[in-house]
């Protein structure tokens, strides 16, 4: 039986520089379409398929909630299934009182996340058991809902004819998947396709990455209802008469939060503030279709 690269020889495939371009305008083009999650996952599968060579490619998200049993966990799976013909599927699974161990490794000594094949096939095709997190006790579980942030013990992972690669999103509570794969007795993938699916999902989580900082420090990511109100009505082009009789608001009232929001900006004037936002609007990372539960500043969800 033919045995798997070493790692070393993993490591020093080459990628041919046509493939690589390939993977950074997939990128950029994923990136034009990132608010419509309904848009850019289907583009992903088509594409990533055609440079790996897939048979059948998969792009989900697999998000973790804790579940109203202690121990337990709620487990969405979003996500888009394509085939080398071009067509494309949906998936939206939805699984309660989940055990925490159906999906992530006992706990023990960090792995590396190091690009890793493990080759045989009967290895293959189980997604169980790919992330690590630690649990809290039955008697100190957290309230229903509440993500559970997890880590993927291996960033990609497969053989001759499987490749899983996942990306953490701990924002999210989610690890983001891409399987691949292959038909039996269609040639194995290779070390380099192994590569080339590693480095698109690396690239295509440093979007998240820089979009999960900005948030961070951005005054928009977290505003009361009102105030997020206000400003879609601004960018619309309302003025401050026309939002305060369209949110049956006093124009004092309204006035007070457009000054509000020009301190959040740290801008002096409508035009810079809407500046402001449109710039941090274009640098957003592709959408997920289910996002994190989020806090305004004012303690209501936002």
């Amino acid at each position: 039986m033919e045995r798997p690269p070493t790692r070393d020889k993993r490591q020093s495939a080459p990628l041919k520089l046509r493939d690589v371009r390939r993977v950074f305008r997939l990128i950029g083009e994923i990136r034009e379409l990132g608010n419509d999650p309904n848009q850019w996952r289907p583009l992903l599968v088509k594409e990533l398929g055609k440079i790996a060579r897939a048979q059948m490619t998969v792009s989900a998200e697999v998000h973790f909630r804790r579940s109203k049993t202690p121990g337990m966990m709620r487990v969405v799976d979003i996500g888009w299934g394509g085939d080398s013909d071009g067509n494309v599927w949906t998936i939206h699974t939805e699984r309660d009182d989940e055990r925490p161990e159906t999906y992530w490794l006992a706990q023990g000594p960090e792995q590396s996340n190091d690009l890793r094949v493990d080759g045989a096939e009967a290895k293959e095709g189980s997604a169980s058991a790919t992330a690590t997190a630690t649990t809290s006790p039955a008697d100190d579980w957290g309230k229903a809902g509440e993500l559970i942030t997890v880590k993927p013990q291996r960033q990609v992972y497969g053989g001759k004819s499987f490749i899983l690669s996942q990306y953490p999103l701990p924002h999210a509570g989610a690890v983001d998947q891409l399987g691949l794969h292959r038909a039996f007795g269609d040639p194995a993938f290779t070390p380099s396709q192994h590569r080339l699916v590693h480095l698109f999902h690396v690239e295509l989580g440093r979007l998240w990455r820089r979009d999960a900082i900005r948030r961070a420090k951005d005054p928009t990511a977290d505003l009361p209802p009102r105030l997020s109100q206000t400003l879609a009505e601004l960018a619309a082009g309302c003025s401050e008469k026309q939002i305060a009789h369209k949110l049956q608001l006093s124009r004092h009232t309204v006035h007070n939060y457009v000054k509000a929001l020009h301190q959040r900006f740290g801008v002096s004037s409508r035009g810079e503030l809407l500046a402001k936002v449109g710039q941090d609007r274009s640098t957003a990372a592709p959408k997920l279709s289910l996002d994190a539960p989020r806090q305004s500043a004012d303690g209501a969800g936002g």
